[in-house]
């Protein structure tokens, strides 16, 4: 990613340049750089969205019934994988693929330019928790600086292509004022920023929706960063949760 707002981080995403501060960016796509394979079924609560037999995004299940998306991530129906670990095999032992009812943007998605970028998807079902599937509790408190994370996904790896096992790195939060100027005037306080460090890890293109996992809660979603992914010293931006934890909440409960 770049020092100007790139892409949301989905495959179906198309390149929407903008002009941001002399630059050019694209809106949109994450993936993992400079990562590794995640230990099998060590993100439990991660899901994978599909559109007819396509992967597309990101999510994380945050309740029996319930995945947590990037609202940029919407269509009008999915089908949800959770318990994979390579998206090759949708018949590995513990995992299941899951039809929705219902999907939920945040209201305020977008208002402005990509703030507030979080959806809800209803499973049509509940799941039981097992070895290979679980939810993850949403973290109460906002992130500081330096805190250590772990993002995880499918997307798009440095060489270009899609890794055929979940990928997992390990970023710092960068600090809000960093990110805020770094990012200009998209930045808004539904978002925050990590990785970029001189090790190039990143999310990328395919990430979007997917966790951002700081002390053991569910801290951000992957959103957007620049068209290029894992460029030294650019953060990745994510969808800061702990502003949403009321919303979510109360819109599982009514539903």
């Amino acid at each position: 990613m770049t020092v100007a707002a790139g892409p949301p981080r989905g495959w179906f995403l198309g390149s929407l340049l903008l002009s941001v501060t002399g630059c050019l960016a694209s809106i949109g796509s994450s993936r993992i750089i400079a990562g590794e394979d995640c230990s099998p079924y060590s993100q439990p609560w991660q899901a994978a969205l599909f559109t007819g037999n396509e992967f597309f995004c990101g999510g994380v299940l945050v309740h029996p019934q319930w995945v947590l998306s990037a609202a940029h991530c919407f269509q009008n129906s999915y089908t949800v994988g959770l318990g994979l670990h390579s998206l090759d095999d949708d018949q590995e032992p513990g995992a299941c693929m899951m039809e929705t009812s219902l999907s939920i943007q945040h209201p305020d998605y977008n208002k402005p330019f990509y703030a507030n970028d979080l959806m809800l998807i209803k499973l049509k079902e509940s799941v039981s928790p097992s070895a290979t599937i679980r939810n993850i509790s949403i973290a109460s408190q906002c992130p500081t600086a330096g805190d250590s994370c772990l993002v995880s996904g499918w997307g798009q790896l440095k060489n270009g292509r899609q890794p055929n096992v979940l990928q997992c790195v390990n970023i710092s939060v960068v600090s809000e004022e960093s990110c805020s100027a770094l990012y200009d005037f998209i930045y808004h306080p539904s978002m925050f920023c990590a990785g970029g460090g001189h090790d190039q890890k990143d999310s990328c293109k395919g990430d979007s929706g997917g966790p951002v996992v700081c002390k053991g809660h569910l801290q951000g979603l992957v959103s957007f960063g620049q068209a290029q992914c894992g460029q030294p010293y650019i953060p990745g931006v994510y969808t800061n949760l702990c502003k949403f934890t009321d919303w979510i909440q109360k819109t599982i409960q009514a539903s």
